[in-house]
This record gives C-alpha cells, structure tokens and sequence, in this order.
C-alpha cells in the first residue's frame, strides 16, 4: 500500500501565507514573496499529519504537492518528524494546473518504479484537499480522499 500526501490543507496549515486572486485562483506571487524561511516556520500541523507520521516506516508514503519546494519546505517537514519516502513537487517555473502536474508527478513516480500507472493507482490511497485533483486521479484508478473533511473529523 502506497498512501500520497498533498502538504498545504492537507498535512500543512500555510493559510497565514496564501492569497486568492479576484477569479478565486492562488495568488502564486504572493505565494513565493511569502515563502521566506520565516514565514515558512509558521506553518503548523493539521491533524492528519498525526496519521501520515504514524504510517512512516510501516508502509510507503509519499508527498505530492503542487509547491515549488524550496530549503525552508524540506527543514519544516524534517523538523516536524515528516520524513517520506519521496516528495514530488512542482519543477520551479511550471505553472501546469494542479491536478495535471499532480497526474503527471505520479505517472513519473509509477515508471521510476517500473510499474504500470493502472497498477500504481490502485495500490495507492491519495489524500488531498484539492476536489480537482481527486476527481481528476479518481478517473485514474486511484482511490481519494478529502482531506478537509478528514482533517475536521480529526479535530472534533
């Protein structure tokens, strides 16, 4: 069983650093103007990431996240015990929509590992709080979950 981890609204509350543009997209200037070391150190845990750590060395997990990682990402998640098989992130420059980067992340991560992207899906369980992105890997095989929602039941 492979599990895959979205990191912001998923495992990572970033909030205090993100922006909406008029048209309800992510504001990616803003973005990258606040994703300073110090800003970065802000970030907190959901509690879902309770579940990822505790699942860390039984089974492989992964990171699959539409931000550009930089030192800062990497010294949070070592920090906070976040210590994954793999993290694939966005390439720095590439402004491909979130569910096709994703897509096309974990297509790569599936031929790196000599399997077929149809095996791959299923034996893997995807959290994200992106709809696009579950609907999107859903059609693949891939079995999704809300993260939102799973992150409010944790916090109840």
């Amino acid at each position: 069983m492979r599990l895959i981890y979205d990191l912001d609204h998923t495992l990572v509350d970033s909030s205090h650093r993100q922006a909406t543009l008029p048209n309800g997209n992510l504001d990616l200037a803003h973005w990258v103007e606040n994703s300073t070391p110090d800003k970065v150190a802000q970030d907190t845990l959901l509690p879902l990431a309770t579940v990822a750590k505790r699942n860390m060395g039984r089974c492989e997990v992964i990171a699959c996240t539409a931000r550009v990682m930089g030192p800062a990402d990497y010294d949070f998640l070592l920090d906070h015990g976040l210590l994954f098989d793999r993290i694939l992130s966005r390439p720095e420059g590439v402004q491909t929509p979130d569910a096709q980067l994703k897509t096309a992340l974990l297509w790569a991560d599936a031929m790196d590992l000599g399997k077929s992207f149809y095996r791959y899906a299923r034996e893997s369980l995807v959290f994200d709080d992106n709809e696009n992105v579950n609907i999107t890997l859903t059609s693949f095989g891939f079995r999704c979950y809300n993260a939102i929602s799973i992150n409010k039941e944790l916090s109840a």
